[in-house]
């Protein structure tokens, strides 16, 4: 199952889903939620994608 913990400072936010396009979903909503990010950054969605656990 993939995970993802969030890099953020001070950041604990930390998700699992069956797939990685769910996955992708819940990152994208905590993105917008807790850092203004929407959509997230093509930057920052390389290195989200790289820190993505499988």
């Amino acid at each position: 199952m993939p995970s993802f913990k969030c890099f953020g400072k001070n950041c604990t936010f930390e998700t699992s889903a069956p797939t990685e396009a769910e996955l992708m979903k819940k990152i994208a909503e905590h993105a917008k939620a807790a850092h203004n990010m929407d959509p997230i950054p093509p930057d920052m969605l390389a290195r989200v994608k790289a820190a993505i656990k499988k």
